[in-house]
């Protein structure tokens, strides 16, 4: 959702305009200047307050005001690159969009692109990867879907990305992405290379004298099954030992999958919250469709009504892809683990034939 913020007379004609043009967006005027319609809301308070109530509620906000203002007005809101809204500011004539906040992670510099074809006007993007056409570690892992695993990192290998210097790429997925002349795949070697980027869903990797980055795909799924009233430490604790074992990030995993019978199951609702993943519900009826590719159990058929738990629902809820490990007992809890190929069916070179 995004929000167009104005609080002159000019400003507000151009938000009107820009409303009509612009999905999933709402407009604040001052109230001296507000028409009755949808989507359109009085600014009320102290200005500064309500930037401050509004900073967090959306994933974008359009100012359309002097830069200088907007600047002032943000400044105590700002936190951090990961989690702040994309910030643009707009004259009153419509002739300049600027990007003034998370460029990248934020999509700052794609929504100036795109206002910037809506209005006619001179999209002004200021990063070094921008300007270069070049491309930053964080616009890389966000096309890919991916997590930075240290953002000091990412500065430093976008800083040698931009100033053309030869980085390394060794990458456990396929990447569909034109990457610059200046970023070459390599395995092993790397030689020449100033600083590597690994795009991994291994915890470990061998260690190297060149700057590093890691970027995590989320192309790990865990099916799991527990007894009932299983604790969130529990079911924690053996995703740990399975990860562990496996050599395998948390950050990868995209969710967590388990049968319609265990939605209420208290461990598992708080064990994915604590991961901060989604936790993917399964029907049994979906599951009786694919339950005989897996070893089941009687006992198990008994009290779910299907014969199998962790490993379906894992396969049901993921891509084409492979079983890195099959159904395994934690203590009144079972996982298997499912590694996603791409959207094109493509997998890992981890994954089993």
């Amino acid at each position: 959702m995004k929000a167009i913020i104005t609080l002159t007379k000019g400003g507000a004609c151009l938000g009107y305009r820009l409303l009509k043009n612009m999905d999933n967006t709402v407009l604040y005027v001052n109230s001296k200047f507000i028409i009755k319609e949808d989507n359109i809301y009085p600014i009320k308070e102290k200005f500064s307050d309500f930037v401050s109530k509004l900073f967090n509620q959306y994933e974008c906000l359009i100012f359309i005001m002097a830069t200088g203002i907007v600047v002032r007005t943000i400044a105590p809101n700002i936190k951090d690159k990961k989690a702040d809204p994309a910030i643009l500011v707009l004259d009153e004539k419509g002739k300049n969009v600027i990007s003034l906040l998370s460029g990248h992670i934020g999509g700052a510099n794609e929504y100036t692109k795109h206002i910037a074809i809506i209005l006619g006007a001179n999209p002004v993007i200021t990063t070094a990867s921008d300007v270069n056409d070049s491309i930053a570690i964080d616009t890389l892992s966000m096309m890919i879907g991916g997590e930075i695993e240290n953002f000091s990192d990412a500065t430093k290998i976008t800083a040698h990305i931009v100033n053309g210097e030869k980085v390394g790429i060794d990458s456990d997925i396929p990447i569909n992405i034109p990457l610059p002349e200046n970023i070459v795949y390599i395995k092993d070697h790397i030689k020449n290379c100033i600083g590597m980027i690994y795009i991994t869903n291994k915890e470990k990797i061998k260690p190297i004298a060149i700057d590093q980055v890691i970027i995590r795909p989320k192309n790990i799924i865990l099916g799991i099954g527990c007894r009932r009233r299983k604790s969130k430490e529990e079911i924690l604790k053996a995703i740990d030992d399975c990860l562990e074992k496996l050599n395998i990030s948390k950050k990868s995993i995209k969710h967590i999958a388990t049968v319609d019978l265990k939605k209420d199951e208290k461990g598992l609702i708080e064990a994915a919250k604590e991961l901060k993943i989604p936790l993917m519900i399964i029907a049994r009826e979906e599951i009786k469709k694919v339950q005989d590719q897996f070893e089941g159990s009687e006992f198990v058929k008994k009290i779910t009504g299907v014969g199998a738990v962790c490993e379906p629902v894992a396969y049901l809820s993921g891509k084409d892809g492979n079983f890195i490990q099959n159904k395994k007992k934690y203590d009144g809890i079972t996982i298997a683990v499912f590694e996603e190929g791409d959207n094109n069916g493509n997998r890992s070179s981890r994954c089993k034939s």
